[in-house]
């Protein structure tokens, strides 16, 4: 097993080195994936090359995750770029205006490159593309869109245009990413649209499926076992690894049962790469942490150990 963890809320570098990342080393994860949304780009691109660093030097990987970039990508980091290119926005047959940043606005695309060069500059190992929206029925009708109308192969498999847009984007990022040396990862989300998801993650080395039950109003099972399924064979097909997200965060308390139950559909999948969102069950987020964040976060350790025993055959 391939295991992580997702790091944010916290910039004070010498605290992460000294008290969370020895945590986290102990817990068996193989790598960090660290937040990296527009406020981080504008203000703290000197402490996300230190995170980094700090996690190369604990001997672990350190991704990187363009959370909540354009409101198109997942993630409760708020967008600037929308306030500043209101011309970027998607814009519905109907005229509506949606606060949500076009696949196709060159705005956007420029903005998604320049992330993708500072994740390099900070030494990242892995970008991740965090759960990009699944296309609307509603067909943007930007400005943007209207110029790439015309290059969409209307007879190329099926797709709507808006889940071409999507494609055209994700893979000029990991293209961008692997000019950059950086290996790819994109998440999906299960659902009715995940055939359209898995095609616009075709570029990217690692897809990421988020079966967060708690967050999705579902039951554990069958949610995550039947979504990682669908992932896991979809990756057996084109030769991309599977990877899934555990939830952490939000689990109340009394249900941490649960993340052991999650965690052993998605072993039972096939899925040998395992991420935990996130560092200590969201504790230092009011609206998303566990209702006893410190009995959750344990009862990931005890899982991750688990997974570790079973692989090196104890």
């Amino acid at each position: 097993m391939k295991l992580g963890v997702t790091y944010l809320g916290n910039r004070f570098v010498r605290h992460y080195a000294d008290r969370d990342l020895p945590e986290i080393v102990q817990a068996g994860c193989d790598y960090v994936v660290h937040t990296f949304s527009e406020y981080d780009l504008a203000f703290h691109p000197g402490e996300i090359g230190a995170l980094v660093d700090a996690t190369h030097r604990s001997g672990l990987e350190a991704w990187l995750d363009c959370w909540g970039l354009g409101g198109l990508f997942a993630g409760e980091a708020f967008s600037d770029f929308l306030l500043r290119h209101p011309e970027s926005w998607q814009v519905r047959p109907t005229g509506e205006r949606v606060p949500v940043a076009c696949p196709n606005a060159s705005a956007f695309r420029e903005l998604v490159q320049d992330w993708i060069e500072a994740a390099a500059g900070a030494g990242a190992d892995v970008v991740f593309f965090d759960d990009p929206l699944a296309p609307e029925e509603a067909a943007c009708v930007c400005d943007g869109c209207r110029q790439a109308r015309p290059t969409f192969p209307e007879a190329q498999d099926g797709r709507t245009f808006q889940q071409w847009s999507l494609a055209r984007l994700i893979e000029a990022a990991c293209d961008g990413a692997r000019r950059q040396g950086l290996r790819t990862a994109v998440g999906v989300l299960p659902g009715p649209s995940l055939p359209e998801q898995l095609a616009a993650a075709r570029a990217a080395d690692v897809i990421a499926v988020s079966p967060l039950w708690r967050a999705h109003g579902q039951p554990v099972s069958p949610y995550v076992y039947d979504a990682c399924t669908a992932v896991a064979n979809a990756c057996g097909d084109s030769g991309q690894e599977p990877m899934a997200w555990l939830q952490a965060f939000s689990i109340p308390a009394g249900r941490e049962q649960e993340i052991t139950q999650a965690a052993g559909a998605m072993a039972a999948a096939g899925i040998a790469n395992v991420s935990t969102w996130c560092y200590r069950a969201g504790e230092q987020m009011t609206a998303v942490r566990a209702g006893q964040p410190q009995l959750a976060w344990e009862t990931v350790v005890a899982v991750y150990r688990s997974f570790r025993a079973a692989s090196s055959g104890a």
